[in-house]
């Protein structure tokens, strides 16, 4: 027998339906007409640059420690929390750069005590790190329940369904893009998908060409520039199973593509930060052929 509760069995044990009601808040509004709302977020630039920043200060001075920080995490969809490094990759049968090359890490609440044990005595760079990216990770934590709570006169229990008992099991991915020579076919940064989880916190980008389809895989792409103290939320197919495809609240379609002005010589590092929030008690069976339907 399964740990999980299947999407049935999460329905009835939290007792989950949909309301019809005419005091939409906000951000609901937001979902239904464009699938995407933006929120107010509380960190500034700077908070994350200065993460971003302190995972750099790691990777070149020690590499080999940050690299034990990665494991598996969650056996549902395979999952890994911390370290992991991905070099360039160039299609052999049509030339285009297919992924930029880039170090990502995430963070997770039931890593938090591991890692602190871990690294006890480790180098204070790798300590400092760590601690400031539980504080951004805990600051967005946050912000995800203030936000899904929003949604309760419409989706009565929907913060139960995610933080049970106050509880909560989500993934602060920090990404860090390499500076690099740009190659002459470029494909996108992040390929056309919908998310695997349930709630999915666009925090922050300091580059250009975040896009979302409201309308679906063959909707028109509109793009999201990411403004001081402003971030993005929307849904995964998670949602979806739980709630059913007749639910207002939609998966969003989204990628992001890689923006490089004519002429230039040298792609600069970027960086980005993102929450996805998971029901901790839920395995919702999303299939890969759901989340990248091509």
């Amino acid at each position: 027998m399964s740990e999980f509760l299947s999407p049935h069995q999460a329905r009835e044990k939290y007792n989950l339906y949909t309301v019809e009601t005419d005091n939409q808040s906000e951000i609901e509004h937001a979902l239904i007409e464009q699938g995407i709302a933006a929120i107010e977020m509380p960190l500034s630039a700077d908070d994350f640059a200065h993460l971003s920043n302190g995972f750099a200060v790691c990777i070149k001075e020690c590499p080999e420690l940050l690299a034990t920080t990665n494991y598996k995490i969650d056996h549902r969809f395979g999952a890994e929390a911390g370290y992991v490094r991905k070099e360039r990759k160039i299609s052999p049968r049509t030339g285009l750069q297919m992924s930029d090359p880039k170090n990502y890490f995430h963070f997770n609440e039931t890593s938090r005590r591991r890692w602190c044990e871990q690294f006890a005595q480790g180098p204070k760079i790798l300590r400092d790190f760590l601690e400031d990216g539980y504080e951004v990770h805990d600051a967005l934590i946050a912000v995800a329940k203030r936000q899904i709570s929003e949604l309760e006169a419409s989706h009565p229990n929907i913060s139960q369904l995610h933080f049970p008992e106050a509880e909560s099991f989500s993934f602060l991915r920090l990404l860090r893009y390499d500076g690099y020579v740009p190659h002459d076919k470029l494909g996108e940064v992040a390929k056309p998908h919908f998310d695997i989880g349930g709630v999915t916190l666009q925090a922050y980008a300091d580059a250009e060409g975040f896009w979302a389809a409201p309308d679906g895989v063959r909707g028109e792409r509109h793009y999201y520039d990411t403004n001081e103290h402003q971030a993005y939320m929307f849904l995964g197919k998670s949602h979806e199973k739980i709630y059913g495809q007749e639910d207002a609240l939609r998966p969003l379609w989204h990628g992001v593509d890689r923006i490089v002005p004519a002429g230039l010589t040298w792609v600069p590092e970027r960086s980005a930060v993102i929450l996805f929030v998971d029901a901790p008690e839920v395995d919702y069976q999303v299939r890969a052929d759901e989340t990248i339907p091509y």
